[in-house]
C-alpha cells in the first residue's frame, strides 16, 4: 500500500467528505491532486481500492515515461554485475524490474521482467511473475523499493519461494528512502531500506547473506543465497 497516496486521500475526504458521493467531484479532485484519471469502468469498493489505482497509475507514468536508467554510475550494482553473474555460468537468470532490459544480450540466459517498460521480455509485476521453472539467479536492482514493509516482505518472500532455485543467488540494489528529483515521482512511496531490515528479512526467509555494501548514491547493494524452499 502506498501510504503517501492513502494519507492524502484520507485528508481530502476528511475536508470534503461529499466527494465520495459525487463521482465527478471525486474524479476532479484526484486529477487535480495526483494528475491521474480513475478508470470509470472499474468498481472501486473503498478508499484502499482508489489508493491502489492511483498508486499503479503514478508508478506506470513515472517508470514508463520519465525514469531513465543510470546503471553505469553504480560501483557494485552497475555494469560490474554482468561479469559477476556470467562467472556463475547460470542456466537461467531473471531481471525483475528490468526497465529498459539493459542486461539483455550481456548476461547469459537472461529474461527481463517489468510491469511498465515495453522493452521487457515479459510485462509483469514481481508477485505476478511465476516461472514454470525457477531461476539460478535473480537480479532486483531498484525494483523491490515501493510501499510499506509488509509489501516489501511479501515481494521478497515471493522471490525466494517462487522465483529462485534453492541454492540460487539474488542480487539487490535498494533505496534508503530517498526521493527521486522528478516532479512525477512526488507520489511514489519509496521504502526506507536499512542494513538491519536486510539482515532480519534474510534470516526470516532462511537465506544466507553473502554481501552487503553501500553503493553509489547511498544505495545499498546486497546478495542473498537461498537455502531451502519456504512455504508460501
Amino acid at each position: 500500500m502506498n501510504s503517501k497516496v492513502l494519507n492524502k486521500l484520507q485528508q481530502l475526504i476528511k475536508h470534503s467528505p461529499h466527494i465520495l458521493m459525487d463521482g465527478q467531484s471525486l474524479q476532479s479532485v484526484i486529477n487535480g491532486t495526483f494528475d491521474v484519471t480513475l478508470d470509470t469502468t472499474k468498481n472501486y469498493s473503498d478508499i484502499l481500492a482508489i489508493a491502489n489505482e492511483i498508486d499503479q497509475q503514478v508508478m506506470h507514468r513515472y517508470f514508463s515515461k520519465v525514469w531513465q536508467p543510470k546503471t553505469k554510475k553504480y560501483k557494485y550494482s552497475g555494469l560490474s554485475i554482468i561479469d559477476e553473474v556470467n562467472a556463475l555460468a547460470p542456466a537461467s537468470v531473471v531481471d525483475l524490474g528490468c526497465g529498459f532490459n539493459e542486461f539483455k544480450g550481456k548476461i547469459n540466459n537472461l529474461i527481463g521482467v517489468d510491469p511498465y517498460n515495453d522493452k521487457a521480455d515479459i510485462k509483469s509485476s514481481i508477485t505476478a511473475y511465476k516461472p514454470d521453472e525457477k531461476h539460478d539467479v535473480c537480479i532486483c536492482l531498484g525494483s523491490v523499493n515501493f510501499g510499506g514493509p509488509d509489501k516489501i516482505f511479501f515481494e521478497l518472500q515471493h522471490i525466494v519461494n517462487n522465483v529462485v532455485k534453492p541454492g540460487g543467488l539474488v542480487f539487490f540494489r535498494a533505496n534508503p528512502g530517498e526521493m527521486h528529483s522528478h516532479d512525477e515521482a512526488e507520489w511514489i512511496d519509496f521504502f526506507e531500506w536499512t542494513p538491519e531490515f536486510i539482515i532480519d528479512v534474510c534470516r526470516a526467509l532462511l537465506c544466507i547473506p553473502i554481501v552487503i555494501k553501500k553503493d553509489t548514491g547511498n544505495r545499498l547493494y546486497f546478495v542473498w543465497k537461498t537455502t531451502v524452499s519456504t512455504s508460501s
